[in-house]
């Protein structure tokens, strides 16, 4: 070990020292005017002025030669710190002693005292198992196992970083907006802190007066009363810090040395000339190891095995005051040649005020390059997992380690964290694949999982930094989603409700941060949190009672899930439908929400306390759930347009809505009762008179009335609608034939149709429901209705070439056989690269919009006149399109075995198994046909044939020779006995053939 007292050539003095007792240097502190060395059996020894009680002992004002403190003998010490006039020492089980001046508070000991003799025990921190300290002048800094940052003593320039306007502190005060950062470091200096993340991220706060922090941008303040990160410092990928008085040094992964701050004593190894930090570029060589003194640094070259000094050092004037004068000589000395290390390398540096120490260690064979190494935070590494695999139950060990890692948001990421070489360039600094295994490694072990469940519970999730202003605090947020435990079910009140309550009570600053954070998930990680999220709810509402508890959880549930799918929508990493909660069609009260959106609209404050208005948060519903809501909406329409009371003296109005119409004048007649009607009418149940048919309000008759009024009204012989290619889809003409009303009138029987829950072939393109729901359509939705021109105007805009305009395009367009101008004098603009995407543009808006704007304004408005907007607004496009439309998926396997036998039947009756095996045989025009005769409807809900089949019965008085009834209200088909499969395809192609129509006469 070598003891060097100067820093300038030719005014040091070297002088190489070894312990009498046999023990070697683990570390060497330094305040002004006094010594600590902490020796490798843990005991410690100071020397130095004793003024002030700083050497641990009473007596002499002065120790010439390190003396053991004998109160610290027993306590085996690991980590020892030096103020200027005060001392900390931390044993192996992390408790603090302190002693020397305490005026300021530094003492931590709860009391302003002038002195401490003899070291005191800091009680405050009994609990907590410190790993590090740092001293500054007048303040202390201690870092826990557990990550956590405490700080005591002087705070005039914020230096404890509590927060402005907080005084000094006599007790250790947690530094809050550092809690949940994996924190490798703390350092202080003069009255200025640092802490350095695991992941590199340097945080500093204090005194600013000489650009110690480094910090930028305008306005720079001279003062941070709270932690900040240092942005110039972040990618320079810095492993140490070290503070000297009002100057900071820190070492980079690749063996740089930057240097900030003061540099009135040449301490920062290069001219300064501007604030920040400066690589110190005289330094020849790659560096493992740099300390600082209050006006000098220290720092050890190992590729030449050289330590060299920059800065006042002991040399100076024993005057301590700081020099204000700026010297010219930043010449950096060597303390240290490699010719005196022959036999011995460096293994540790340490920098005083007065005095700077060099340990060395005979191996000169390792090829490690020796750094320092402080004790670190717990974290989960792999021999740890494989330790706790290996017992069948819990150990006091494993327990205690899964206990501090699972109560600590900060020792959860660190376990975590990816290498720093291995870091993308977005804001996840954690490996969540691998937290994803781990987790589901040590789950398996009952016992472990049993452990991790309750430490989340009784601490974790209490800890979690929620009003962190620095985004590696968010990282743990991201981690817990990836647990088993968080998507049990039995833990969703336990764990997820409290973590969606963190999460939604963030402070907005951590909460955009989070968001960020979010934004970069990749698409296996993020549908974690969702089905976390919906595994809750789902368990709320399986045990719902509507208590405040129950509401209150699924509430804030769903809050975390709408920011989620938030997030979601800026990546679209999953698709729409994984936000859905299929489970909600059978548990939800479809009635009771209904009923809940009403009073909402008259008393939004009682909705906010006492119910859950799930359609807020639309993103739940499958298309199968917003179709239920849709139908309950509509049947309690229908009521409550019966108990509307007639005026005085006012016959009382139809409880139900007649349309009554001959088949030869179905349109003519529907359209002038509908164009009668009030908007109570259309709210009514509705009810069909087929004249000289069938007068009914069943789904049967009501099907084949929008089936057969919509089918002659789509033909195009009946010119409403124009088919821009032949077999594509329809839409509004360009110059309609029939008045506008007649589109309005179609827009109500749209309307009823949904209304009534029916579906009907409407070939309009998904366009069309796009403008239903004010989203704008695409040139997608123009391929779609006219695949030739969409074609084409994609190929304009895929077509690179300068020689576009030999296309000889222009700002017009033939559509609806006739030309029209895009732009003014649009005949004359040609289409050329600048242009093109405005020109296709304008293409899709006036085929969609501009071309039909009056047509379309009156059909939205009919449809609009029975359908209610707001809820519709729940439906994607392509929802509200299978809605009204329905589908063509025919399973018919599944349409067997949904089939119901009555009367006389049973599913192995020779009849039903022939009739089985002759209609599995028939085309799918056929089949489509039977279905009409049996529903009055050849499409499809959105239930489809999973629900969907026949009940079959047979009449007493049915014989042989009759063909087959249906009920079409009710599905039912009464089928005689036959006996050959002749007679039952011949049956069958009677129906299929003779399918409309009803022989039931008006009751």
């Amino acid at each position: 070990m070598y003891s060097c007292r100067g820093g300038r050539p030719g005014g040091q003095l070297r002088r190489e020292l070894t312990l009498a007792s046999g023990a070697e240097l683990l570390q060497a502190a330094s305040g002004e005017r006094h010594l600590l060395l902490l020796l490798s059996d843990g005991t410690v020894r100071s020397c130095g002025d004793n003024s002030r009680g700083q050497l641990g002992r009473r007596g002499a004002p002065r120790g010439e030669r390190p003396e053991p403190i004998k109160a610290l003998e027993t306590l085996h010490v690991a980590f020892v710190g030096c103020g200027k006039e005060h001392s900390l020492a931390v044993c192996h089980k992390g408790r603090v002693f302190a002693w020397g001046a305490g005026s300021e508070g530094q003492l931590g000991v709860e009391e302003f005292q002038e002195t401490v003799f003899i070291p005191k025990k800091i009680t405050s921190l009994n609990d907590i198992k410190i790993i590090q300290v740092s001293c500054g002048h007048y303040h202390s800094l201690a870092l826990s196992e557990d990550s956590r940052v405490f700080s005591w003593g002087k705070n005039s320039q914020g230096q404890l970083g509590l927060g402005k306007k907080i005084p000094s502190q006599a007790s250790p005060q947690r530094v809050t907006s550092l809690e949940g950062i994996p924190l490798a470091q703390v350092a202080a200096g003069g009255a200025h802190s640092f802490a350095l993340s695991l992941s590199g991220t340097s945080f500093g706060w204090g005194s600013n007066s000489a650009g110690q922090l480094a910090l930028s941008g305008n306005n720079v303040p001279v003062q941070s009363y709270r932690p900040r990160s240092v942005g110039l410092l972040k990618s320079l990928d810095v492993v140490y810090i070290s503070c000297g008085y009002e100057h900071t040094a820190v070492l980079t992964q690749n063996g740089k040395v930057f240097t900030f701050g003061d540099n009135s004593c040449g301490q920062l190894g290069h001219t300064a000339e501007k604030r920040g930090p400066q690589h110190v570029e005289s330094i020849k060589g790659l560096v493992s190891q740099i300390d600082c003194g209050s006006y000098h640094t220290l720092a050890y070259v190992y590729t030449t095995g050289q330590v060299v000094s920059f800065g006042r050092g002991p040399s100076c004037s024993d005057n301590p005051t700081h020099l204000k004068a700026k010297t010219e000589n930043f010449d950096i000395s060597c303390l240290i040649s490699a010719d005196d290390l022959v036999d011995v390398q460096v293994k540790h540096i340490f920098a005083g005020t007065y005095a700077n120490f060099v340990t060395t260690c005979k191996d000169t064979s390792s090829t490690n390059v020796s750094r320092k190494t402080l004790p670190e935070i717990s974290k989960i590494t792999q021999s740890l997992t494989e330790q706790m695999m290996a017992v069948t139950s819990g150990n006091a060990l494993s327990e205690s380690e899964i206990r501090k890692i699972f109560s600590s948001p900060a020792c959860l990421t660190a376990s975590f964290l990816k290498k720093r070489e291995c870091r993308e360039t977005n804001c996840i600094d954690v490996d969540l694949q691998m937290a994803r295994h781990v987790f589901e490694k040590l789950t398996k072990k009952k016992w472990i999982s049993s452990m991790i469940t309750t430490c989340l519970k009784d601490n974790l999730l209490r800890a979690l930094p929620c009003r962190s202003p620095h985004q590696e605090a968010m990282s743990v947020f991201l981690l817990l989603p990836q647990c088993p435990v968080m998507h049990d079910s039995a833990n969703g009140r336990s764990l997820v409700v409290p973590f969606a309550h963190a999460i939604c009570n963030m402070t907005d600053q951590s909460s955009r941060l989070l968001k960020q954070c979010g934004a970069s998930l990749q698409e296996s990680s993020l549908n974690k949190v969702v089905q976390m999220l919906k595994t809750a709810i789902v368990a709320e509402l399986r045990h719902w009672i509507g208590t405040y508890e129950h509401v209150y959880n699924v509430k804030i549930l769903l809050t975390m899930m709408k920011e989620v799918y938030k997030v979601n929508k800026t990546n679209c990493q999953l698709p729409e439908n994984a936000f859905n909660i299929n489970e909600l069609s059978d548990l939800l009260n479809f009635y009771k929400e209904r009923q809940n959106i009403i009073i909402k609209k008259n008393n939004p404050i009682l909705a906010e306390y006492n119910f859950i208005i799930f359609s807020d948060f639309p993103f739940i519903f499958n298309l199968l759930s917003k179709i239920k809501l849709w139908q309950v909406d509509s049947q309690m329409k229908m009521w409550e347009s019966r108990m509307i009371l007639p005026e005085k003296n006012a016959f009382s109005p139809p409880l139900s809505f007649l349309l009554r119409v001959r088949r030869s004048h179905l349109i003519e007649d529907a359209l002038r009762q509908l164009s009668q009607a009030e908007v109570t009418d259309l709210r009514k149940p509705l009810v069909i008179e087929f004249i000289k048919e069938i007068y009914s309000g069943g789904t049967g008759v009501k099907s084949e009335f929008f089936h057969c009024i919509f089918e002659e009204m789509t033909q195009p012989e009946y010119g409403m609608f124009m088919y821009p290619e032949e077999g594509s889809n329809m839409w509004f003409p360009a110059s309609p034939k029939f008045e506008k009303k007649k589109y309005f009138l179609f827009g109500i029987l749209c309307g009823l149709s949904l209304y009534h829950s029916n579906v009907v072939n409407l070939p309009f393109p998904l366009a069309l429901f796009k403008k239903l729901l004010d989203k704008k359509p695409s040139l997608d939705d123009l391929r779609e209705l006219s695949p030739l021109l969409g074609k084409n105007l994609q190929e304009v805009l895929n077509y690179e070439d300068d020689d576009i305009g030999e296309l000889d395009l222009y700002f017009s367009l033939h559509w609806d056989q006739k030309d029209v101008h895009l732009i003014p004098n649009g005949i004359s603009v040609l289409v050329d690269q600048t242009n093109k995407k405005d020109y296709v543009s304008k293409c899709v808006d006036y085929i969609f919009n501009t071309s039909v704007k009056a047509v379309y304004k009156e059909f939205q408005r009919g449809f609009y006149r029975v359908c209610d907007k707001e809820l519709l607004r729940l439906f994607q496009p392509e929802e509200l399109m299978i809605a009204l439309v329905g589908n063509t998926d025919y399973d018919w396997k599944q349409f067997e075995e949904n089939s119901k036998y009555g009367q006389g039947y049973h599913k192995s009756h020779p009849t039903i198994r022939m009739f089985w095996k002759a209609f599995h045989k028939l085309t799918l025009d056929e089949k489509k046909k039977f279905l009409f005769f049996l529903t009055g409807n050849d499409r499809l809900t959105v239930r489809g044939l999973q629900e969907l089949g026949i009940s079959f019965w047979c009449s007493a008085s049915s014989s042989e020779e009759d063909n087959p009834r249906s009920y079409v209200c009710h599905n039912m088909l009464d089928l005689p006995q036959y006996s050959t499969m002749r007679r039952v395809k011949e049956a069958l192609q009677v129906v299929i053939n003779s399918n409309r129509g009803f022989i039931s006469q008006k009751q």
